[in-house]
């Protein structure tokens, strides 16, 4: 899990930090109101997607498990033939 961590840049950073500042030196409510819920719509839509990503990464991680790895039926007893 650790490889999808990324550092941001440090001009990433400074970008974020003047934007957050921005919007803290805003006096404009309204405007303030509806960067929080386009944020936290975004953040839900983005999370969704990482979820459907992660499940699908997982189910094909057990495919590849399973195909690595295939179940061996055990054989039928001599006497099963007979009795059904």
């Amino acid at each position: 899990m650790d490889e999808l961590l990324v550092q941001p840049s440090l001009e990433d950073e400074l970008y974020i930090e003047n934007k957050a500042r921005e919007i803290m030196a805003s006096d404009d409510h309204a405007d303030t109101a509806r960067l929080a819920v386009a944020l936290m719509k975004q953040n839900y839509a983005q999370g969704r997607v990482l979820y459907d990503c992660f499940e699908k990464i997982h189910a094909l991680e057990a495919k590849i498990i399973c195909m690595k790895n295939p179940v061996r039926q055990p054989k039928k007893a001599w006497w099963m033939f007979w009795t059904g």
